[in-house]
C-alpha cells in the first residue's frame, strides 16, 4: 500500500516531467542546430519521459516479468493519461504556432535567449493543466489503497479467530 504522500509525489514528478519536457524542447532551440548541447538535451528529456514511464508502469512490469496477468489500467488511470497527453501535446503545439512570432519579438527586445523564455512560459503552462488531474487521481489512489489496506486487515482477523 502506498501513502497519500508517496502517490502524490509521483504525481508531482510526473507534472514536472511534462512541463520538462515541452519547455525543454522549445528551449534547446536557443543551441546551435545538429549540436552535442542540442542532442544532450533531448536525450535528458528522452530519460526522464522513459524514467517516469517506467515508474509509472513498474507495477505492471513485474507481474508480465513474473509471468502473472497484467491488470489493465482502470478507466480513471486512462483519463488521467488521456488528460495529460492531450495537455502537453496542446501545450507543444501552442509552442510551435507562436514560435517564430514570439521569438523574433523577444529578439527585438534584446533578450539573449528567447526560447528559453518560450520555453519555460510553455513547460509551466504544461505542468499546470496536468497537475490538477493529477492530483485529483493521487487522492483517490490513496483512497483505494487505504480500504484495500482496511479489507484486508478485516479478513486477516477474522481468518485468526478461532472456530467453534
Amino acid at each position: 500500500m502506498a501513502s497519500l504522500a508517496s502517490h502524490r509525489v509521483h504525481a508531482v514528478i510526473s507534472t514536472l516531467v511534462d512541463g520538462l519536457t515541452v519547455g525543454g524542447a522549445e528551449a534547446a532551440l536557443d543551441l546551435p542546430p545538429r549540436s552535442a548541447a542540442r542532442a544532450r538535451v533531448y536525450l535528458a528529456l528522452l530519460t526522464a519521459v522513459a524514467a517516469d514511464t517506467v515508474a509509472h508502469d513498474l507495477p505492471s512490469l513485474r507481474r508480465t516479468f513474473q509471468g502473472m496477468p497484467v491488470e489493465s489500467a482502470s478507466p480513471a488511470d486512462q483519463a488521467v493519461t488521456r488528460h495529460q497527453a492531450l495537455a502537453t501535446a496542446g501545450w507543444g503545439l501552442a509552442a510551435t504556432a507562436v514560435h517564430r512570432p514570439a521569438v523574433r519579438a523577444l529578439r527585438r527586445r534584446g533578450h539573449p535567449r528567447p526560447h528559453l523564455l518560450v520555453g519555460i512560459v510553455t513547460g509551466v503552462g504544461a505542468a499546470a493543466t496536468t497537475l490538477p488531474v493529477r492530483w485529483r487521481r493521487a487522492t483517490e489512489r490513496a483512497i483505494e489503497d487505504m480500504a484495500a489496506a482496511q479489507l484486508d486487515a478485516e479478513l486477516a482477523q477474522l481468518l485468526d479467530q478461532p472456530i467453534d
